[in-house]
C-alpha cells in the first residue's frame, strides 16, 4: 500500500532516503506525492492520466517550491488538463547556474580522475559559467546553450564539444535532483556537436620498418626510451600507460593495469613484449618499469616526447605523427590481419566498438584487395544467373 499522509515542507525534511526510490502521496489531493531517491534528491510530483495514459509532471524541489505552492501548482495542471491546454511549466524558482555548478562538483567530483576534475573545473571557470553562470538552472534554454555552443565553437570547436559534454551532464543531473522538471528536460538535447576531423594516421608496413631501422640505431644511447616505444608498438597501449608502468602491475602473461582512461585493465603479452620487459629488469627502479633521471618518477612526458620527435624525424615520418599514432597502428594492422572490431575493441580497452572504429585506418593495398575480393564474388553470382 503507498504511504499516505498531508504533505507538508516538515514531511518532505524528515523524509530519509531508503536503498529504492519512493513516493509519499498527498491525503489532500489525488495524484500529488513527494519523490524520494535513494541519492537524497526530493521533488514534488503530480501523477495523473491523459487519454487513459499515466502522466507525471515533476512541480519543483523541496526548499525552492513550498507544498502549498506545490499543490497549488497541481491544481493549475490538473485544470489545464481537463480544458485541453498544454500543461504549464512551474515558474523559475532553482539555483543559479553558478551555484548549481558548485554542488554539482562537490557531489559528483569524488568518483573522477584528477585530470577530468582539472578539466572540468577548468571549462565551466574560464567558458561555462561566464556564459551562462547568471541563469537560473530551471530557466535554461536549448537556445540559450546552442547560441553558447556555436559562438564558442567558431573558434574552438574541439572546446565547444567539450563544453556540451559537461552540461549535457550537468543538466542530466539537475533534472534528477529535482532542479528541473521532467518536462523541461535537457537543454542540451537536440544541439548538434561540431564535426571534427578524425585524428591520427595510419603507419603503414613501410612507416614501421622505417621507424624500426630508428630505433635500433637509438638503442646503445637510448635503451629505455627505444623500448618503451617498441612496447607501444606490442601492446597498444596508451603512451602514459607504458610510461607510468609499474613493476607490480608486470605479469608472466600480461599486464594489469590499475589506473587507465576506462579503469583497471588486462593487457595481453605477446612474445615479443615479454621479450622487451624480460631486457628491462636490470635498468627498472623499485617502482617503475621506465624510471626518470632520478629513479623516484616514471619517466617524465617531456622526455618521451623528445625521444619520440628525434625517432620520427630520423625514420622520416609525417611531421605530425603523434606518438598516439602507434595505438592507432596497432589497432589498424590488427584489422588488416583478420581481426574483428571486437576483439580489436578488447585489445585496446574500449568500452565501444564505435571508437575503435575510429582508430582504424586502412592501407590502399588492403582497401584494393578487398575490392578485388568482391568484384570477384558479384562477378560469380552474374555467371551462375546467366548475365
Amino acid at each position: 500500500m503507498p504511504e499516505r499522509l498531508r504533505l507538508s515542507d516538515d514531511a518532505a525534511l524528515r523524509a530519509l532516503p531508503r536503498m529504492r526510490e519512493y513516493a509519499l502521496h498527498d491525503t489532500v489531493l489525488q495524484g500529488f506525492m513527494l519523490r524520494v531517491q535513494p541519492g537524497g534528491a526530493r521533488s514534488w510530483v503530480l501523477r495523473y492520466r491523459r487519454d487513459g495514459k499515466p502522466r507525471r509532471v515533476t512541480l519543483g524541489k523541496p526548499g525552492a517550491l513550498t507544498a502549498n505552492d506545490a499543490r497549488t501548482l497541481a491544481l493549475t495542471v490538473l485544470a489545464r488538463e481537463k480544458g485541453g491546454g498544454k500543461v504549464p511549466l512551474p515558474p523559475p524558482c532553482g539555483p543559479r547556474l553558478e551555484r548549481f555548478a558548485a554542488e554539482y562538483m562537490e557531489r559528483r567530483s569524488p568518483a573522477w580522475k584528477p585530470s577530468t576534475r582539472k578539466s572540468v573545473a577548468s571549462y565551466l571557470g574560464s567558458t561555462i559559467l561566464p556564459a551562462l553562470g547568471g541563469l537560473r538552472v530551471d530557466a535554461v534554454t536549448s537556445v540559450d546553450v546552442a547560441r553558447f555552443i556555436y559562438t564558442y565553437g567558431r573558434t574552438k570547436p574541439g572546446g565547444a564539444n567539450r563544453c556540451h559534454e559537461i552540461l549535457r551532464a550537468m543538466f542530466n543531473c539537475a533534472v534528477s535532483w529535482g532542479y528541473r522538471t521532467e518536462a523541461a528536460g535537457n537543454p542540451c538535447a537536440g544541439i548538434a556537436r561540431y564535426r571534427r576531423p578524425p585524428r591520427g594516421q595510419l603507419l603503414g608496413v613501410e612507416a614501421l620498418e622505417r621507424l624500426g631501422a630508428a630505433l635500433r640505431r637509438l638503442e646503445d644511447g637510448q635503451p629505455l626510451h627505444v623500448a618503451a616505444v617498441r612496447l607501444l608498438v606490442y601492446t597498444g597501449c596508451r603512451p602514459c600507460e607504458i610510461r607510468r608502468l609499474r613493476r607490480c602491475e608486470v605479469k608472466p602473461d600480461r599486464l594489469e593495469l590499475t589506473d587507465t582512461k576506462t579503469g583497471p585493465r588486462c593487457v595481453p603479452l605477446s612474445e615479443a613484449a615479454r621479450k622487451i620487459l624480460g631486457g628491462l629488469a636490470g635498468s627498472a627502479s623499485a617502482e617503475w618499469v621506465f624510471p626518470g633521471k632520478s629513479g623516484e618518477e616514471p619517466l617524465s612526458e617531456n622526455a618521451l616526447y623528445r625521444f619520440w620527435r628525434k625517432a620520427r624525424d630520423m625514420a622520416k615520418l609525417a611531421a605530425d605523427a603523434r606518438l598516439h599514432d602507434l595505438r592507432h597502428a596497432y589497432a589498424s594492422h590488427a584489422v588488416m590481419s583478420g581481426e574483428s572490431l571486437h576483439i580489436t575493441g578488447r585489445l585496446l580497452g574500449h568500452r565501444c566498438a564505435s571508437a575503435t572504429e575510429r582508430y582504424v585506418h586502412l592501407e590502399d593495398a588492403t582497401l584494393n584487395e578487398a575490392a578485388e575480393r568482391v568484384a570477384l564474388a558479384v562477378e560469380r553470382k552474374l555467371r551462375q544467373c546467366g548475365v
